[in-house]
Parts: structure tokens; sequence; C-alpha cells
């Protein structure tokens, strides 16, 4: 819709343009006629051809302005329909995105409530990995309601919101875990914003409860490069107590881990654990993943 708002002002440009050398031919075809008669002392009939050709050049210029008048005013009144139409899908989008995340967030108070009223600690702890799952998806819909870009987000802003809300709901706000985010200034739609949100949420929750383990001190550091085309790398870890070679996400009742590879696959990904480094740490390279649904015209 953008593109053909900016076609038609790029149409209204060229035609003014043609217009305007309509005219000055035809005056300069004129103005030459007298030059030939009066200055050069050219034949008289040489000199009335070239009159008749600036007329008739400055009569064509001028059926030729009422013709592109027209069109102009056909552009104009175009692009702003298509400008209102454009204001109306992005206002729509806007709603959609404020709803899902009030929805999500009401998901997420239901769920906190249940917690509380809960005796086994096993069953508080599943409700609550729930809970920071469904709170990582209301961020990304809360920052694309609040931007203007309906379509995108800043990621290293949605990193940081992210990892200080898990690092403080799990170890609460007095803690000793360090956070180290390297991530370039990118945008990131919301089909590949949200799975990636995830992984990072399994990621670090993980970290927070099996490798910084209680209250000692510890580092998570999350760092996202750009490669070619539409690839990114996401470096990811901790240096907490980590856990032996030999589970993976094929042998472990872990659901964190099961995800983190399942979420990898669903951006066109690989994950690879970097076991050079103490504690968990993963490379994991993903693709930009494109719009799922047509857009709307």
């Amino acid at each position: 819709m953008h593109n053909n708002i900016l076609d038609n002002k790029k149409q209204i440009k060229k035609t003014n343009f043609f217009l305007i050398v309509n005219y000055v031919s035809s005056l300069a075809a004129i103005l030459f006629a007298g030059a030939c008669y009066f200055v050069f002392n050219i034949n008289v009939l040489v000199a009335i051809a070239f009159l008749i050709f600036g007329i008739l050049i400055f009569i064509n210029s001028f059926l030729l302005k009422k013709r592109i008048t027209l069109s102009n005013s056909s552009l104009i009144y175009s692009n702003n329909t298509l400008s209102k139409k454009l204001l109306e899908k992005e206002t729509l989008l806007k709603e959609i995105h404020h709803r899902v995340k009030n929805n999500l967030q009401t998901v997420s108070s239901l769920l906190s409530m249940q917690s509380r009223n809960m005796e086994d600690k096993e069953l508080q702890t599943l409700l609550k990995g729930t809970q920071n799952r469904v709170i990582s998806m209301s961020m990304i819909h809360e920052m694309l309601y609040m931007r203007n870009d309906l379509s995108k987000i800043e990621y290293k802003t949605y990193v940081q919101e992210l990892s200080q809300y898990l690092i403080k709901s799990i170890k609460g706000i007095e803690n000793k875990v360090k956070l180290t985010i390297d991530i370039p200034d990118i945008k990131l739609g919301i089909d590949t914003a949200i799975p990636l949100g995830l992984l990072i949420n399994e990621t670090i929750t993980n970290a927070l409860k099996y490798g910084i383990v209680d209250d000692s001190e510890g580092e998570i550091h999350i760092a996202i490069k750009k490669e070619i085309h539409k690839e990114y790398v996401l470096i990811i870890g901790d240096n907490g107590v980590g856990f032996p070679e030999t589970v993976n996400h094929k042998n472990t009742k872990s659901l964190g881990l099961k995800l983190i590879y399942s979420l990898t696959r669903q951006l066109k990904g690989s994950v690879i654990r970097d076991i050079s480094k103490k504690g968990t740490n993963y490379i994991i390279k993903f693709q930009e993943i494109g719009q799922q649904l047509n857009p709307i015209v």
C-alpha cells in the first residue's frame, strides 16, 4: 500500500514535468520563428512554419494540461483513499496487538493465582514456567502496540526487558546474577521474534534454575550476530554448574531443553552445545522467518 502511494506521487511528478517540457518547446518554436523572420531574414514561409508548429505544440500542451489535471486529481484521490485504508489497517493491527497482549496478561494472572493456591512445589514451578512463557509472548505484542512499526520490534530492547524480568522473577530483586547482552540494533518480525523469545526464555530459565544454583554468583551472556542475508547466530549461556554431555533433548525429561531444540527447528536453524566453556552454552544458528499470512491489500 505504501508503494502504491509512492508510485502515484512519482506519476504526478512525471506528468507535470512532461507538461512543462511541452510548454517550453512551444515557446521556443514561436521565439525561433520570430528570430528567423526579424533577425536572420530567413524566408517568411519558414518563419510561418515554425510559428504554426509552435502554436500547435501550445494547443497540444493546453489539451494535455486538461488531461493531466484530471489524471492528477484521480491520482490524488487514489492516494487519499490508500492513505485512509493504510491508517485503518494500522489502527486495526494496533488494536489486535493490544487485545492479544491483554488476553495473554489475563492468562498470566490466572496462572499466578492458581500457582499461589497450590501446595505442591513441583506444580507451582511448572505453572511459573508456563506463566513466564506467556509473558515472553505478551511483551512482544506490547512492544508492537507501543511503537509506530507494527511489523518488527527492536530485539535488543526486548531481550533486555525479558532477561531482567526472568532474573528478578526467579532469583528475586536482590541477586548476584550478572547479565551481559551484546545485540546490534536489529529489528525482527513477529514470526521470528516470538519463537526466538521463547527459546531465550527457556535457556535463561534453565540457567537460573539449574546452572546458577541457589544464591550463588553467576553470569548469563546473550549475543546475536547477523550473518549473510536473513541468517543470524545466537550465542547464549551461563557459567554455572552445567549438565553432563550425555544428556540431550532426546533422552531428557526436561521440557525446557526439548523446547530449545523444537523452537530452533521452527526457526529453520541448528543447535550446537559449546562444551569448551564452563556451564551450559549454546551456539544457535537461525533464519528470519517471513510473514506467514497474506498481507491485507
